[in-house]
């Protein structure tokens, strides 16, 4: 056999070692076809030969919440060459990349990152001749009412309202969803583990920056930045956050909207809900001669 393997052949060989593998792999085996081929790619590159073939190409592993991306880089170009979206397999494909040489193959959590957090505007003063900078004004006093009422109204309000205004989300949203999840009870722990005033779950707070779920300001920072996540990713389809949010992420791209679980449905009702009653009292605190929005 010739000592420099063609890259077809060295990538062939990887991929049947691998999937020889993968019958008596209990993990590999859950892993199914798509995720086994995807390793193989990435074995295949240990085999003598392929780094001269592949010279300058990497594979990058990105990892967010429920899903696995595999990224291809040749220089300047990069292309998605496999996606696993199930929460598991997408899990253990990412810990069995670490068997793969970095120098090929490197790995990235890109759960939150700067990316999908929203941009901070500088304030601009308007330049009407007539009423210069009443924009301006009037956006402070209606956050300055809308400050006012999540601290008077609501429990825990003026790190809500903080945290809402720190990732651009509406702060009587995240109201509705820790009404919705713990009735305000920084103790609260449900029976699989959830924890705290947005009930989450220890790994995922500790991917959003939350050591001590028990502690409120942690917790509703953490539980924020997960709300915007999922509005990101759902391109501010507020059903579909709010589902993901009780069901996974997983579940709801799974059906395409909310899932047929009652639990979720009635979830996402009461959230609505809360969610309209909160805003409609702060309109009647704002008064007539605003209109209650930032």
């Amino acid at each position: 056999m010739p000592k420099n393997k063609s890259l077809a052949g060295s990538l062939s060989l990887g991929a049947a070692k691998l999937c020889r593998k993968a019958q008596s792999h209990k993990t590999l085996y859950l892993l199914g076809g798509r995720a086994v081929a995807t390793l193989a790619v990435g074995a295949a590159l240990s085999v003598g030969g392929v780094s001269e073939a592949l010279r300058n190409t990497h594979f990058v592993v990105r990892k967010d919440l429920e899903s696995v991306r595999v990224v291809k880089q040749n220089g300047n170009r990069s292309e998605v060459v496999a996606k696993i979206d199930d929460g598991f397999a997408a899990a253990s494909l990412f810990k069995l990349s670490r068997i793969l040489p970095e120098r090929y193959v490197s790995r990235q959590v890109a759960l939150f990152n700067d990316e999908w957090l929203p941009e901070l505007q500088p304030e601009v003063a308007t330049t009407s001749d007539n009423q210069p900078g009443l924009f301006n004004k009037v956006h402070r006093i209606n956050d300055a009412i809308r400050r006012q009422f999540f601290a008077s109204a609501v429990p825990y309000g003026s790190t809500i309202h903080a945290a809402a205004q720190k990732y651009g989300v509406d702060p009587a949203l995240v109201a509705a969803v820790m009404e919705t999840e713990s009735r305000f009870h920084a103790n609260a722990r449900s029976p699989v583990g959830a924890r705290g005033l947005m009930q989450l779950m220890p790994r995922t707070g500790r991917w959003l920056g939350a050591r001590n779920l028990n502690d409120p300001d942690q917790n509703i920072d953490a539980g924020v930045k997960y709300l915007k996540y999922l509005q990101n990713r759902f391109d501010g389809n507020l059903n579909k956050a709010i589902a993901a949010y009780n069901a996974g992420e997983g579940n709801v791209r799974r059906y395409d909207g909310v899932p047929p679980f009652h639990e979720t449905r009635s979830y996402v009702k009461k959230v609505m809900t809360r969610y309209q009653a909160r805003n409609e009292q702060l309109q009647t605190y704002a008064g007539p001669d605003t209109d209650g929005t930032r």
